[in-house]
């Protein structure tokens, strides 16, 4: 069989396997080593717990019971020592209450004894590509707790899979201080947010932070906001002015709207681009701006005006040196509703008064397009904390149609025989009653249970914990 070059490579994470007999951690072993896993071996869980500390071990896959401390006691004491590491249990006493303890204490997954090295491995990507997904979600979140909030007017949430792929994009931009960078998207996506946080991960504390609005100037106006002037240099200039590259100097120039600048702007901007000096209008001085970050942004296709003739095509290829597309909020669904709950949160601050959302209105904001994007979103939950009559903001508040108002329920594939009419729109009665049909269905098979439900095991068990659902 010829190298399959798209085959995950494994190398770098270590399997440790946890068994008191011999023949199963060899037999193990050499099925998975052959797969590309890195091994390590165990015979009790003592030991596994001495290689876990030493720093080793990120899966780990253990038998239930051993002499001295068996492999539940183990998955615990594991937690404590590395909260990333992730435990496969396996047992060849298998009981209903030896598999919910193990799933309890946070066990990824349970298999039976005799083995199937197959099974394991199948297991072993699965359990990696959550591990990863996992880590990759805390690091941003240790990032952006860094960030957030920006201030009282400036929030970033990731929840939707596209938003932390696009603070990953962030992250690695602020890693090079001096890149001139241009954020696209639609109108009201976030840009100047986006910006700040650049701004803040890439910059001092201190260093300014100097926004404009190219097309919010009369273009006779542009070029002097920009590069400054001196005294004289038109009529009513009757002192000197710094541009705003000079008061950002040291800090970041966010440019918005730059496909609004006029031709003889955008020639003197890409002189400073490519200098990074800049001359006021009428004055002799070339000033260096060399430490002065450059961010400009546009809801307009850059490309479609060069082909125009609107825009520089030189000036293009400078600012694309790192582009970073902002995805509108009908893309970012996730996001709705904790953007929507950060925003009531502050105009209830600011009135005073303790908003909250009806069901109606959080499903009528999911069901909505937002064409102006987060701007829109957060005049709509303004508008509700004015015209709302109590503290319970409905969707006619907000000025949403109820024709978009659905009382569905969205049922998992394997769930497709039709469900009675909810009882109510609690999200935790529908959730329960989604469970319980999951698991007439598939009866004692937890792992099965869970899978129709598009759930890990350890979260079934939580939930049924929380709805009182043990006896099932």
């Amino acid at each position: 069989m010829s190298e399959n070059s798209s085959q995950p490579d494994f190398s770098e994470v270590t399997v440790l396997i946890v068994d008191d007999d011999e023949a199963v951690r060899d037999s193990l072993c050499g099925f998975l080593t052959d797969g590309g896993w890195q091994i390590q071996t165990a015979d009790s869980a003592e030991t596994a717990l001495e290689i876990v500390r030493s720093g080793v071990g990120d899966i780990v896959v253990t038998d239930v019971r051993m002499p001295g401390m068996d492999g539940i006691e183990l998955l615990d004491h594991l937690r404590d020592a590395d909260s990333d590491i992730e435990v496969l249990v396996t047992t060849g006493h298998s009981t209903e209450d030896t598999v919910i303890r193990a799933l309890r204490a946070g066990a990824f997954d349970y298999f039976r004894k005799p083995l199937n090295g197959s099974e394991i491995a199948a297991a072993l990507e699965r359990t990696q590509r959550v591990r990863e997904v996992k880590l990759e979600n805390k690091r941003l979140k240790a990032l952006l707790a860094r960030l957030t909030p920006l201030d009282d007017k400036h929030s970033f949430i990731v929840e939707a899979p596209c938003s932390r792929q696009l603070l990953a994009k962030i992250e690695k931009v602020s890693a090079s201080p001096n890149a001139t960078v241009l954020l696209t998207g639609e109108s009201g996506v976030g840009k100047e947010v986006v910006a700040r946080m650049i701004h803040r991960m890439s910059r001092p504390v201190s260093a300014p932070f100097v926004p404009v609005n190219c097309g919010g100037l009369a273009e006779t106006l542009l070029e002097s906001e920009l590069f400054g002037h001196e005294k004289g240099a038109f009529t009513g200039a009757d002192r000197q002015i710094p541009g705003v590259f000079e008061m950002a100097k040291g800090g970041t120039v966010f440019l918005d709207e730059i496909s609004e600048m006029s031709a003889a702007a955008q020639s003197r901007f890409l002189r400073v681009i490519e200098d990074r000096t800049v001359r006021r209008v009428r004055g002799t001085k070339e000033i260096g701006i060399e430490n002065t970050r450059i961010i400009t942004a546009t809801n307009q296709d850059l490309q479609n005006l060069v082909a125009t003739g609107k825009f520089r095509k030189d000036l293009y290829y400078r600012t694309m040196v790192a582009p970073i597309d902002i995805p509108p909020l009908r893309e970012r669904p996730e996001d709705i509703l904790p953007l929507a709950y950060y925003f009531l949160d502050r105009f209830s601050r600011d009135t005073n008064r303790t908003f909250r959302l009806s069901g109606r209105t959080d499903r009528a904001l999911l069901a909505s397009d937002f064409p102006g994007n987060i701007r829109d979103l957060r005049n709509m939950i303004e508008r509700g904390t004015i015209f709302a009559s109590r503290d319970i903001i409905e969707p006619e508040d907000m000025g949403l149609s109820c024709d978009s108002v659905s009382g569905d329920v969205i049922i998992p594939e394997a769930l497709d025989e039709p469900l009675a009419e909810p009882v109510s729109f609690s999200l935790a009665d529908n959730e329960k009653h989604l469970i319980e049909r999951a698991i007439e269905m598939h009866g004692d098979n937890h792992s099965a249970t869970a899978r129709s439900l598009g759930i890990t095991p350890q979260a079934l068990y939580r939930k049924i914990d929380k709805h009182g659902l043990r006896d099932s």
